[in-house]
């Protein structure tokens, strides 16, 4: 009897298992993942316990260095000094252990590590739903909160409430909103552009680092033309960039600008829009959003305009060379100012 497989019908079947196996290991870390996750809140809400019922001095610090040098001894480093601080701090931020169910069945513990330790609670809800939506790396997250996206985004120009509003809607309904997909400013430094540089230098230079420019922008936008040629009373026009947006299901026009933002460039959009949804807009998608890149804004235009809450047309400043951190988060602070400012009067 030949023992040997039908060499027809082997890649199949192999592939078949590898399938198998693969999905069952997929599983088995996610399945370790959240119990491990539950244990640790377990073990954070345990000794939180502890600590309260013996209000004295030094007795958590003395505790959890005891409970930190036995546990190692038996179950290794994974139950050191600082491991347990983090286990500690995850049942102080998620109290209810329904929410550590289900933050942990799509995150691992090593992203709501780092999350726990976001002290601003609206702050840390950002970060957790577009994390979940945009399906981030521990890195990707760790590089998301450095560079400020929240502090970045629109939406952290908006009350409270709205926030919370929104971010409950994305969690939900996995829709995203236009003031949580764009930022202001845009950090284009790896770009390598240095003194003086012209519109179509800027443009060549984001298509060659497309990749860098599409996680600056986000995950969900896709890359449709350069040069996006329309004609109207036989006239020519080009769209410097043409983007697709997922979340949004919008066309996503994007006109670059080596200086200050102007008024014209409002007109010169809303042209841009209204082709793109007469001529280009598929059925089942959103109205197109510009988006106006600048080297400097003007805040009075934009004001005047009312820009500032437009959900069409969106205005961000770009950054070819990073300021140092402190600088860029007291201009951020300024802008957020502005426009609270702006939205009383």
């Amino acid at each position: 009897m030949d023992s040997t497989l039908d060499t027809d019908n082997t890649p199949q079947l192999l592939n078949s298992i590898i399938g198998l196996i693969d999905t069952t290991r997929q599983n088995v870390a996610r399945t370790v993942n959240q119990e491990l996750t539950l244990l640790y809140w377990n073990i954070g809400k345990s000794i939180n316990d502890d600590v309260l019922k013996n209000d004295r001095a030094n007795y958590g610090k003395k505790l959890i260095l005891g409970l930190s040098q036995e546990l190692s001894k038996r179950y290794g480093t994974g139950f050191n000094k600082r491991n347990l601080h983090s286990f500690i701090k995850l049942n102080t931020v998620f109290q209810d252990i329904t929410i550590v169910h289900t933050v942990c069945a799509q995150l691992s513990w090593s992203h709501i590590r780092t999350l726990i330790y976001i002290e601003d609670h609206i702050k840390r809800e950002f970060y957790l739903q577009m994390c979940k939506h945009e399906r981030w790396s521990v890195r990707t997250l760790q590089e998301r909160i450095d560079s400020m996206l929240f502090e970045r985004t629109a939406i952290s120009k908006k009350p409270e409430e709205t926030i919370i509003n929104e971010l409950k809607v994305l969690e939900t309904e996995n829709k995203i909103s236009p003031d949580l997909a764009f930022r202001d400013p845009y950090f284009l430094d790896f770009l390598g552009l240095h003194d003086t540089y012209s519109e179509r230098d800027l443009e060549s230079s984001i298509l060659a680092q497309l990749q860098y420019f599409i996680t600056e922008m986000g995950s969900e936008f896709a890359f449709l033309a350069r040069q996006k040629r329309i004609t109207i009373d036989n006239e020519d026009f080009y769209i410097d960039l043409l983007f697709y947006h997922r979340g949004l299901k919008s066309l996503i026009a994007i006109d670059l600008k080596l200086g200050k933002f102007k008024a014209g460039y409002k007109s010169q959009m809303e042209l841009y829009l209204s082709w793109l949804e007469h001529n280009e807009q598929k059925e089942g998608e959103n109205k197109p959003i510009g988006l106006i890149l600048c080297s400097e804004k003007s805040s009075e235009q934009i004001n005047y305009l009312m820009l500032d809450n437009d959900e069409h047309i969106k205005i961000a400043k770009y950054l070819t060379q990073l300021p140092k951190k402190e600088l860029l988060l007291e201009k951020l602070k300024k802008a957020i100012a502005i426009v609270e400012n702006n939205t009383k009067k």
